[in-house]
């Protein structure tokens, strides 16, 4: 195995097991932040969120999760 080769697959490793997590739990965090000052704003303005009714989001998760 030559000098490349190991530096090729260190990188590798340090992509999938260190940089990789850190983007997806900063994304996880940016996008919960965001939707917690997103029902923060509406709670002050007095504004109703325009979410769909339970009935609408369970038949979407069902047909998400059912791949129909």
């Amino acid at each position: 195995m030559s000098f490349k080769d190991v530096v090729f697959y260190l990188v590798c490793a340090a992509t999938w097991f260190i940089i990789m997590p850190t983007l997806l739990i900063g994304g996880t965090i940016a996008l919960l932040s965001y939707a917690v000052f997103w029902e923060v704003r509406e709670s002050i303005l007095g504004r109703r969120a325009q979410a769909l009714d339970n009935a609408a989001a369970r038949e979407m998760a069902r047909r998400m999760c059912l791949g129909n």
